[in-house]
């Protein structure tokens, strides 16, 4: 991990997180890895955003092969939400208003529905639990966080069995789950 202080905000890069990124760039065909690497920064800036605009500040930014992850003393409700808004909004600022006979465009609304979507989820450190955690006991957390998980697992094969998905998109689903379940519990 290479890290660094930058304004008072510590900033580090893991390995993995370039080795994911090369990894995707290198079997992408398509142009999907590196759309989703900017939403991705979208969805992170606009929880930036809203902690410059309410006063917060992030301690560190870390950029792992799981995802990026801010960190802050005092995440508020507004800030956790603020990442799948912008992707939320941009999905409806672009899929209903661009004309649909280019497909990136679409693909570019659509990952950020996903993307925001996504992250709302209550699973490991996803914005979605860190909402619930504020609100629910920790016992009633778990319980919800296993079954959610166990529910997008089930997705995932059952759209692979379907070919509904690019299998790259379903391995990177995978991978995030996995590594995010499993680095953020020790």
């Amino acid at each position: 991990m290479i890290k660094t202080k930058f304004a008072g905000i510590e900033i580090g890069a893991d390995f993995t997180f370039f080795a994911i990124i090369a990894m995707f760039l290198t079997l992408d065909t398509t142009g999907f890895a590196m759309m989703s690497l900017a939403v991705c920064l979208i969805h992170e800036a606009g929880h930036l955003l809203i902690m410059l605009i309410t006063g917060e500040k992030p301690e560190s930014i870390m950029f792992r092969g799981g995802g990026i992850r801010i960190s802050s003393n005092s995440t508020s409700v507004p800030v956790l939400l603020a990442g799948s808004t912008v992707n939320i909004g941009i999905f409806f600022a672009l899929y209903f208003t661009l004309p649909k006979t280019d497909i990136y465009p679409v693909m570019f609304a659509v990952l950020n529905l996903t993307i925001g979507v996504f992250n709302l989820l209550p699973i490991g450190c996803l914005d979605g639990k860190r909402l619930l955690e504020m609100f629910i006991s920790e016992k009633i957390l778990k319980a919800i966080e296993a079954v959610m998980l166990v529910i997008v697992v089930v997705v995932i094969i059952v759209v692979i069995m379907h070919g509904g998905v690019n299998l790259t998109f379903a391995a990177a689903m995978v991978y995030i789950l996995s590594v995010d379940y499993f680095l953020y519990r020790f």
